[in-house]
């Protein structure tokens, strides 16, 4: 038996991690040596995820000029050239990934959960950091709707492994700190440390044990202000404290909810059957099947690419009209689940926010010119319509509204978001559809267990 297969049988024979009955590790004596270890991870996650959306900035600065000049070359020059980066952009991560690192396609947030269910081992691989690293920014600097949040968190988990093992804590503090080094990875890519902290307890672990409480409080308070010395301290969105919301307006806010918790459950299933399909095309058709898509989309639907940061702002600022929102809600419900179904190494978070806020801004718009009366505008409408879709898709509302609030610096929204946030997390259960990390993780130990078999079948 291999040494890796020997660790990883080690690894899955220990006791599941605390919050477990029975376990006896949800206690704080001895808590010295992990508060230190996440003392160390936070300050690496801080460095590496702040560095990684630094790069990412300027990498995708660079290449959004480079597309630009490209379409004021004569049409047939210029989609080619369009094409020709797309082509780079895509091959390149994915070869990357597909060759070296193959854990590192996709968002990787279900391989932390599975981790923490002692379902899989700790990536281990040397290769997964600088695949995740430099395949990021390439992916992220592409024009595919795929966000920073999948890779951050899952680099996160990966030094919180690396850490664990390197100071010689046990399994199920190695787990502890895993899960709350991922947690931080999510503060660190979004300036959002109580977002980061509620995300490893709500969605991640669905646990509060003591330890790992205080081990994701450290790595997101060490982590976060790291990563804002490279990064600055603004707010991700730049916005002007909406009003207080008027009581005539809260009954909105709850059907808002009910109608994302719809679009939520159609999204999910629209990325997993993207992702089934996609999976079925060999990575060597994949590249240039992709690229294709996403070159023409960026020639002729450039507002329509990107990881929809720049969208968002825009959107906040009302810059669009109806029916460019309309749109745009049609095109981005179709492109992100097409861009994560490449399998590069890219989050579904920011394209998701994105898509709610450019939901809530139609709503805003509604607002202000039929229904004036109720006080409604752009800008709070997709401020919600960014925390009701999460909601609606993760099953995380609490992350949710604290992520957005961190994000906007909205805290006069909280009720809005509440009464919008509730009913979006409960619609899809009612409609039978699964969060969708959870769908991801399945979908993760299906692909695995058929390749055991295919494996012993030879």
């Amino acid at each position: 038996m291999s040494g890796g297969r020997l660790a990883r049988e080690a690894w899955m024979s220990e006791p599941l991690p605390p919050g477990k009955p029975g376990e006896g590790t949800d206690h704080l004596a001895g808590i010295v040596p992990l508060a230190l270890v996440a003392v160390s991870a936070g300050v690496l996650i801080g460095l590496v995820g702040g560095s990684f959306r630094v790069a990412v900035e300027h990498a995708g600065t660079l290449f959004n000029e480079v597309y630009a000049w490209l379409r004021t070359l004569p049409p047939a020059y210029g989609f080619a050239g369009t094409l020709a980066v797309a082509l780079l952009l895509t091959a390149l991560p994915l070869w990357l990934t597909v060759r070296f690192a193959p854990e590192a396609a996709g968002s990787g947030i279900q391989r932390v959960e599975a981790v923490w269910l002692g379902e899989i081992a700790p990536v281990k691989n040397r290769a997964f950091l600088p695949v995740k690293f430099f395949g990021g920014i390439l992916t992220l600097s592409s024009g595919y709707a795929l966000g920073r949040e999948g890779p951050v968190v899952q680099m996160g988990s990966a030094i919180g492994a690396w850490a664990g093992r390197r100071f010689g804590l046990s399994v199920p503090e190695q787990r502890n700190l895993i899960a709350a080094s991922a947690g931080a990875g999510l503060a660190v890519a979004f300036s959002a440390p109580l977002g980061g902290l509620l995300f490893t307890i709500e969605e991640l672990t669905r646990s509060a044990g003591a330890r790992l409480v205080i081990a994701g409080m450290i790595t997101c308070a060490v982590g976060v202000p790291v990563a804002q010395y490279l990064v600055g301290d603004a707010p991700v969105f730049a916005l002007a404290m909406p009003d207080e919301p008027r009581l005539a307006s809260l009954p909105v806010y709850f059907l808002f909810g009910v109608a994302c918790g719809v679009l939520g459950t159609f999204y999910n299933r629209v990325v997993m059957g993207t992702l089934n399909l996609m999976g079925r095309v060999r990575p060597l058709w994949r590249a240039p099947a992709s690229a294709l898509v996403l070159a023409l989309t960026l020639w002729y639907l450039p507002f329509v690419g990107g990881n929809g940061e720049a969208l968002n702002q825009a959107v906040l600022g009302g810059a669009f009209s109806g029916g460019a929102l309309a749109i745009l809600l049609f095109t981005r419900f179709l492109f992100g689940p097409f861009s994560y179904g490449v399998g590069l190494p890219g989050g579904l978070f920011a394209p998701m926010l994105a898509l709610g806020a450019v939901a809530g801004a139609l709503l805003g718009l509604a607002g202000e010119h039929v229904w004036s009366g109720l006080g409604l505008s752009m800008s709070a409408c997709a401020v919600v319509g960014m925390a009701a879709l999460f909601s609606a898709s993760v099953r995380a509302p609490l992350t949710g509204i604290v992520l957005i609030i961190e994000m906007t610096g909205a805290s006069s929204l909280t009720l809005p978001l509440l009464l919008a946030c509730l009913p979006a997390a409960i619609v899809p259960f009612w409609l039978g559809d699964a969060p969708i990390y959870e769908s991801l993780r399945e979908r993760m130990l299906a692909a695995r267990a058929a390749a055991a078999s295919d494996e012993g079948a030879k």
